[in-house]
Parts: structure tokens; C-alpha cells; sequence
């Protein structure tokens, strides 16, 4: 009867124990810091964009499976309907950001000419354009995963990249 007392208790402390350091678990944060044209073709081109993930955290953790949406806005629309998908996929090159540290992460997105549309428009006449940019990072540390979800919306021009 002493033995499963202790084993009951034991068990008892280390879920106190582990509810408390995912609970302490802190999220991280995930911002697009920039985009920059990485090359152009004949039909299209690639576009790197930079997303900073800071780590508020003690412990280090693994990022993988980074999904993303890239939206170009139409100036002559309103609402959300002046929103068009520009690129959309999955960065599964996995990358590990230690404890209390920031790291820039490049990912490459190609596009055609086509996919520009009106945004491609406006920025040969005004030399910009608004860009929208969503997506989740999925965080793996020794308690679990989570997805951090990640939002930016700003202004891509041709002489300085995002803004």
C-alpha cells in the first residue's frame, strides 16, 4: 500500500511539474523583417523573404513545416476583395533557434510574371506595391509543439525593398 502511495504521489508531482514549465513556455515571435528580388528570369523570378524569430524562452527549440501566404493588393479594388494570392507554400528546411536568441531565417519564393497581375502594374508605374504576408511556424521543444502564427503587412518598392 506504501509503495503505490509514493508511485501516486510521484506521479502526482511531475504532471504539477510539467503542467507548470508548458504553461511557463512563453511564444515566440515571428515578424517579416524584409523582402529583396533574388533573381528574375523570363517568365518570373524568386523573391527571399526574411522572417526574425525571437525566442523569449531558457530553453532552445526546432522550427519546420513554416507555412505562408503572400498577398499583393490591386489599388483599384477596395476591401478584401483588392487582396490577390501572390505565392503560398511550405519551407520544411528545419532550423533550431536557441534559448533567449533571435535568428533571421531566408526563404526563397518563385513566382511568375502572371502571378504579379496588377501589382506588377503599379510597380512599374509608381515603383511600388502593398504587399500581405500570413503563415504559422511549427515549434518543436522537448514539451511538445505549438504553431506560431505570423502577420506583416507593408510596401515593397523597387529602390528599397520592404518597408
Amino acid at each position: 500500500m506504501k509503495i503505490r502511495t509514493v508511485w501516486t504521489s510521484l506521479a502526482l508531482v511531475l504532471l504539477v511539474a510539467l503542467s507548470a514549465c508548458t504553461a511557463g513556455f512563453r511564444q515566440p515571435r515571428v515578424e517579416l523583417e524584409g523582402m529583396q528580388l533574388a533573381g528574375l528570369g523570363l517568365s518570373g523570378g524568386t523573391v527571399l523573404v526574411n522572417l526574425r524569430i525571437e525566442n523569449p524562452n531558457p530553453v532552445g527549440f526546432r522550427a519546420e513545416d513554416l507555412t505562408y501566404e503572400i498577398f499583393l493588393r490591386n489599388a483599384a479594388a477596395q476591401g478584401d476583395s483588392a487582396w490577390t494570392r501572390f505565392a503560398q507554400g511550405t519551407h520544411t528546411e528545419r532550423f533550431n533557434i536557441g534559448p533567449n536568441d533571435t535568428e533571421t531565417v531566408q526563404i526563397p519564393v518563385a513566382f511568375t510574371f502572371a502571378q504579379l497581375g496588377s501589382a506588377g502594374q503599379q510597380l512599374l508605374r509608381q515603383g511600388s506595391f502593398q504587399y500581405r504576408a500570413v503563415g504559422n511556424v511549427n515549434v518543436r521543444t522537448s514539451l511538445g509543439g505549438r504553431q506560431v502564427p505570423f502577420r506583416k503587412t507593408g510596401t515593397f518598392t523597387l529602390s528599397g525593398g520592404v518597408r
